[in-house]
């Protein structure tokens, strides 16, 4: 089907970006390590990814989308490019206004976003330093954000799916080149950072120009649909802003955490978002258009099928890469971070906050799938509601584990919280008749549960053996940790094939689809 092979369009290149991420990572744990500077490097890095979240893609990406598809496909181009020039032009005036204060008035405001850092004043000017450079990235993060949901919305996907590698090669390039220019590799990467910015905009800007809505900026009008916008993005941005504020909570409280703990929070941090990128948003990215194109054609048992496939999709490459990442964080920690200024003792920190982080991994991926469906019927309040109890309950578990478990116990006060706001949201969309089961997913839940419960038994009894005999004959611990993983990955699908959880059919069906 079309979803399937949009999803995996959007997937492959989320996986080069995240793959290039993780070069990234690679050279700031080797130049940068772990300390004073990383931390606040990483504060000043969040910090407007914090605001991007709520201005541009959750909140952006499900008031416009929906509005811009359903225009271009009723009205046509023309009343189509008037309602996206007015968003554009507001959103942009907003943004520069925004980004300008925040820049003049940093020292003013991160004291109170960051209290623990008063009493430390040099982590404190660091941090400020860093953030004068970084934030003006979310300016143009956020057109980038309205010119991808422009092509998604005509079925482009390539452009916006591919526009975070490009921006981490512009991030890779800074930092690998800082030592040759005689450049702090930390102001560096924050220097790569705004240049990310920049990269990701021109990457979808030249091809939404050229997708037949073409964009200027103009005086904006306040017509029917830019009005229905903002009424739908003010529920949606609330959202946003609720989850946001938990995680402007959350460095609030991080701040006061002993030295290196937010590094460690970060680095795993990264290997945790990779799943949830490649996965949960590319099926959210494809399902928005999918679902909203379906629903206004009045294709009721169409949309329920492509909500299906998209539940079962996230949940058959999620549960397993979460039982392997607990059972092997110490290892791929190991092999991946350990070499110039990341040392062997930051190992043990940072994997045990990885493997609270993946324990909420399909709770992550199907919040974004779940609340694609709320969206894409223009329902962006309900979202809101989930998202607030979802927040009390994560404020209220970090203020316990905080304290004793430090970076580990927010982590997983992050994953229990994102249970329950996936269970919320599954049950509303089940009570509403949004949610139904048919026979294909009926028949995968249990298979998948079952092959996901013999992955665990191999990783439990099998694994340690296989790590053992490997590492005989192998030294390279990063080839050992490699082939261990690769091992795992063909005992789970290796038995998914054997009891059916998934059969040849259904891959034919994908693969022809993805050529359609």
């Amino acid at each position: 089907m079309r979803l399937i092979r949009n999803a995996v369009s959007v997937g492959s290149f989320t996986a080069v970006s995240r793959l290039l991420g993780f070069v990234r990572e690679w050279l700031q744990a080797h130049y940068i390590g772990a300390s004073i500077t990383t931390d606040a490097l990483n504060f000043a890095i969040s910090f407007p990814s914090f605001f991007r979240r709520i201005f541009a893609e959750g909140a952006l990406n499900a008031s416009f989308v929906p509005i811009f598809s359903s225009t271009l496909a009723g009205e046509g181009v023309e009343e189509a490019r008037r309602f996206a020039e007015s968003v554009l032009s507001l959103l942009a005036g907003f943004l520069a206004i925004f980004v300008l204060l925040m820049v003049l008035q940093a020292e003013n405001i991160i004291p109170w976003i960051l209290p623990g850092f008063k009493d430390q004043p040099e982590r404190l000017e660091l941090t400020v330093g860093f953030i004068r450079i970084t934030f003006p990235f979310l300016l143009f993060i956020s057109l980038t954000a309205f010119f991808s949901g422009m092509l998604n919305s005509v079925e482009r996907f390539v452009a916006a799916a591919s526009s975070p590698a490009v921006g981490n090669l512009v991030i890779i390039a800074t930092l690998a080149l800082s030592p040759d220019f005689g450049q702090d590799p930390a102001s560096a990467l924050a220097m790569g950072v705004l240049g990310c910015g920049v990269a990701q905009f021109l990457w979808v800007f030249i091809p939404s120009q050229r997708s037949g809505v073409r964009l200027r900026l103009k005086v904006p009008k306040l017509s029917p649909k830019v009005k229905m916008f903002f009424r739908r993005l003010m529920p949606a941005a609330l959202g946003a802003s609720v989850v946001q504020v938990n995680l402007i909570v959350d460095m609030m409280l991080s701040s006061y955490l002993p030295e290196k703990c937010f590094s460690f929070l970060k680095y795993a941090d990264r290997f945790s978002q990779l799943p949830i990128s490649i996965i949960g948003t590319a099926v959210s990215t494809a399902l928005l258009p999918t679902l909203s194109r379906q629903l206004r054609k009045g294709e009721f048992d169409d949309a329920h099928k492509s909500q299906n496939r998209s539940i079962e999709f996230v949940l058959f490459f999620s549960l397993p890469i979460m039982i392997v990442f607990m059972f092997m964080a110490h290892e791929i920690i190991a092999s991946f971070y350990v070499h110039g200024k990341f040392k062997v003792a930051y190992v043990d920190p940072t994997a045990k906050t990885l493997i609270a982080f993946v324990t909420g991994l399909p709770a992550y991926v199907l919040v974004k799938v779940l609340s694609t469906s709320f969206f894409s019927r223009g329902d962006t309040r309900t979202p809101v509601v989930l998202a607030v109890i979802a927040v009390l309950l994560n404020f209220c578990l970090n203020l316990i584990l905080i304290q004793k478990y430090h970076q580990i116990g927010m982590a997983t006060a992050s994953a229990v919280s994102a249970f329950a706001n996936a269970l919320l949201l599954g049950g509303l969309l089940y009570r509403k008749g949004f949610l139904k089961a048919d026979y294909k997913l009926k028949r995968f839940i249990p298979r998948i549960f079952l092959t996901t419960a013999a992955l665990t038994g191999y990783m439990m009894w099998i694994h340690p053996v296989v790590m053992q005999g490997v590492q005989t004959m192998i030294s390279a611990q990063w080839f050992v940790t490699l082939l261990s993983l690769s091992c795992a990955g063909l005992f789970y699908l290796g038995f998914a094939y054997l009891i059916g959880t998934y059969t040849l059919g259904r891959v034919q069906e994908h693969l022809s689809a993805a050529h359609k």
